[in-house]
């Protein structure tokens, strides 16, 4: 289905677009239905109709400028379009010509003519589209087939398609998108191509991106020639997507060593994964390397899970950042980065089990073996922070800091009617493990712990207030008299009654000693 835009700025016109022309039978979908020039083009700068049927007269702007502001616009000026006009045959044929405009309608509309004309303008467009998609896929298997035979009879089909003389000098370019955008369509890159010496053409590369090979047009072409076109290919598509990283391979004689090229394009961009930033990266500019060893992994490894176990934000992220430039330092940051990882990952594990979590079930932020995708830097930190946040939780939550909390909740609640299997469900604890680490904790099994607390506190009242014996039984959580008495006299060796008289006696002694 083609999309259409249509643009009068008679009301019952739009609503004869939307409901006498059978559309959808003919191919065509009606998307868009707009009164003046503005709002069409306010519509194809969100999104880009395959065809536009417009008025000429209309306010605010009309057709005729319109018209013209979409050939101005490399975006805009393949559509579609078809005039719409309430002149003559010959004056609207005359205008059509003028503006080289394809196709006109007369009005009154006559369903008939709009039927035969959207007939023939789905005819057009879609050989139109197929010999695009023709051409670009004949160059992406040319290329592919040069890339894997490195022959003779494929270079020479390569030089062909592309039409460059034999000896002609080339590099190779490929665009990756980098932070989730959208990447330019290679009609769009192609737009910017124009007005240079050097040729190029644009395909789909192997691995999915948008290739470019540029080379001279001259036999003998200078490299600094070729080279300062190079330049502004790659300052324009800077330019125009600064969020693209662009990789420049070295150069070559008539197509020859292709797949050194391609292999001099991996090698940049498994690198740029390591820089996390957009740029123009050129073969000869890359730093030389050094040998990376086993024991400097680890070491940044190390320091990376060591700033992971006490969740300090700003060390994660310094720690990641030391970690992948120490990798994209080496010269095989993919086996040094596989290496970083697997010893980071064997200490998240056992950081994660010994905080309580299930190392059968790992988590998602426990980072693959052999390697990220996208920004390792930005990955790496991000699944870091996710890991440290998550441990630093288990451990507040793993059995000896609920045990704590058990405890403590037991200090405020001795007063209520507590049992040992209740608390255990209430902390996620098995009972009888509980049990036995609650005397390991207090010194005391959990009954004796909660008579100790509840006994203290009857000896408060008992001195300050005039509570009967029963009540304070019954605020204390025993269920009678009789066995708070019982349980009393047991840590005292005396009953709470005499405790009371007791103490009241010495303390009244003390005054009298006082006054005297």
């Amino acid at each position: 289905m083609y999309n259409v835009l249509v643009v009068d700025d008679e009301p019952f016109m739009l609503e004869g677009w939307r409901t006498m022309v059978d559309w959808e039978s003919h191919g065509f979908r009606l998307c868009w239905a707009v009164s003046d020039g503005r709002e069409a083009l306010e519509v194809m700068e969100r999104e880009v109709p395959d065809l536009v049927f417009t008025d000429l007269q209309m306010p605010v702007m009309d057709g005729l400028e319109l018209i013209r502001q979409m050939k101005q616009s490399q975006r805009l000026k393949e559509i579609k379009t078809v005039i719409v006009s309430g002149y003559s045959r010959f004056d609207a044929a005359q205008f059509a010509i003028r503006h080289q405009i394809e196709q006109y309608l007369l009005k009154p509309l006559i369903e008939e003519e709009i039927h035969e004309l959207l007939d023939s303008l789905r005819v057009d467009m879609d050989q139109r589209n197929s010999m695009e998609a023709s051409a670009s896929e004949s160059l992406s298997i040319v290329f592919a087939r040069a890339l894997q035979e490195e022959d003779e009879e494929a270079r020479t089909a390569l030089l062909s398609h592309l039409g460059c003389l034999p000896e002609a000098a080339g590099r190779l370019i490929v665009l990756d998108v980098t932070g989730g955008k959208p990447g330019p369509t290679m009609e769009e890159v192609e737009a910017e191509l124009t007005g240079l010496p050097a040729g190029s053409r644009c395909m789909e590369e192997p691995s999915g991106s948008t290739g470019l090979l540029v080379w001279s047009r001259q036999q003998d072409g200078l490299e600094e020639g070729l080279d300062s076109d190079v330049r502004r290919i790659a300052e324009r598509l800077s330019g125009r997507w600064p969020y693209c990283s662009i990789y420049v391979s070295g150069e070559t004689q008539g197509w020859r060593h292709l797949k050194q090229l391609y292999t001099q394009l991996q090698e940049l961009r498994s690198r740029g994964l390591y820089k996390g930033r957009a740029g123009v990266f050129w073969y000869e500019h890359r730093d030389e390397h050094t040998h990376w060893r086993w024991e400097d992994a680890a070491s940044r490894a190390e320091a990376l899970l060591a700033a992971v176990e006490r969740n300090n934000v700003s060390a994660i992220e310094k720690a990641a950042s030391a970690l992948v430039e120490f990798v994209e330092g080496t010269n095989k940051p993919a086996s040094s980065l596989a290496a970083s990882l697997s010893y980071l990952q064997g200490g998240l594990l056992r950081a994660y089990h010994k905080a309580g979590g299930d190392p059968a079930n790992p988590p998602e932020w426990i980072l693959p073996q052999y390697g990220l995708v996208g920004n390792v830097r930005e990955q790496l930190s991000a699944a870091c922070l996710q890991a440290a946040g998550e441990i630093d939780e288990l451990n507040g939550k793993k059995p000896e800091g609920r045990l704590q909390e058990a405890v403590a909740y037991v200090t405020d609640h001795y007063r209520e009617k507590l049992q040992l299997k209740e608390l255990a469900e209430l902390f996620s604890l098995n009972p009888v493990y509980m049990g036995q680490q609650f005397k390991r904790v207090t010194g005391y099994c959990f009954n004796d712990y909660m008579h100790l607390l509840r006994i203290k506190e009857a000896k408060k009242l008992l001195l300050r207030t005039d509570l009967k014996v029963s009540t304070i039984a019954n605020e204390l959580g025993y269920h009678s008299t009789e066995y708070f008495g019982s349980v009393f006299k047991s840590l005292t060796k005396v009953s709470p009654s005499a405790y009371k008289s007791n103490q009241k006696g010495i303390v009244l002694s003390d005054e009298q000693a006082v006054s005297e």
